[in-house]
């Protein structure tokens, strides 16, 4: 293999007349992470319109080879969005990438205030493509999922159109999530990413490229978030500033120490049933942690219900 750029994994997704309409990232066994509107776009699907195994072609700013490489959404590798706002793919080259060409080290995000990044992506009006400073805020957007980054301000860029599937890199230089919305009206600073723990949620095929991923846990079916939520906030504990840090305390180190805090009740509980939904155990650990505080309290019992069923609804783990 020749010698690799920095940052060779970037790779932009072309449309129907060879320009660039997104953005993605090379990862292992041949495959290209990127969000799912950005293959609508190259493919120009309508709504709820498959990408079956028609073809996308994407270029790898980080090549001196200048090659032009085609691929395919995998099986398992289209989550499109809808009311949960997924919005991920995964595709599959036709052939091996170019050889100067090194996958990126995809990472868990964890914690996630004032941290700085940077991001890759492509403008109108910039035709090379442009690397953007920002810091991660905190959860936000259309989705729980979501982490909303500000584009430094002084910065000759910012995230905009055209950066929808961009890796969002580290101080390590691991990538921690995609470029998934931006902020309008233009001008503005605010983008949204999607950070590889939901990446894997939504196409568990992509944990085998995360390095040190919390163990996947049960496929809870979709919704199972918002259901969990609305239970929970209702649990006296929750309401409670002083016992609900005793009960994330209870519950785990990672739990404790990653949880998003936020003097918004809805917001803070949602963060808490993210965070507990990536590990296999998360929500049976939060569950007896509350149960030593509510003593069998009716909305605690009713949250474990919920749990319950939905845990049904999921069908058998391995």
């Amino acid at each position: 293999m020749s010698q690799s750029i920095e940052d060779s994994w970037r790779v932009r997704i072309l449309g129907a007349d060879n320009t660039p309409v997104g953005s993605g990232v090379l990862v292992d066994g041949g495959r290209v992470l990127t969000c799912a509107h950005v293959v609508q776009g190259a493919l120009e699907l309508t709504g709820q319109e498959s990408p079956g195994g028609r073809s996308v072609a994407v270029d790898h700013p980080g090549s001196l080879t200048g090659e032009v490489s085609y691929a395919s959404v995998l099986p398992q590798g289209w989550a499109p969005p809808d009311q949960e706002r997924a919005d991920v793919a995964v595709l599959e080259l036709s052939g091996p990438p170019p050889s100067d060409c090194v996958p990126a080290r995809l990472r868990p995000c964890g914690p996630v205030r004032e941290r700085a990044v940077r991001a890759f992506g492509q403008s109108s009006a910039a035709s090379p493509g442009v690397w953007v400073a920002a810091r991660l805020l905190g959860a936000g957007g259309l989705s729980p999922d979501w982490i909303q980054l500000d584009s430094l301000e002084g910065a000759d860029g910012r995230v905009q159109g055209g950066y929808s599937g961009a890796g969002v890199v580290d101080g390590d230089g691991g990538v921690i999530g995609i470029v998934v919305a931006v902020r309008r009206p233009a001008g503005s600073r605010t983008a949204w990413m999607i950070p590889v723990e939901a990446v894997v949620r939504y196409c568990p095929l992509l944990a085998d490229a995360v390095l040190g991923e919390p163990a996947p846990g049960p496929a809870w079916p979709r919704g199972a978030d918002r259901e969990l939520t609305t239970a929970l906030v209702k649990v006296p504990s929750m309401r409670d500033p002083q016992r609900r840090e005793s009960v994330l305390r209870d519950a785990g180190d990672e739990i404790f120490d990653l949880a998003e805090r936020s003097p918004v009740l809805v917001e803070d509980v949602r963060g808490v049933v993210a965070l507990c939904l990536q590990y296999a155990d998360g929500i049976d650990r939060l569950a007896a942690a509350l149960r030593w505080y509510e003593r069998g309290s009716l909305p605690m019992r009713e949250f474990e219900r919920v749990v319950l069923r939905l845990r049904g609804d999921a069908g058998p783990t391995a």
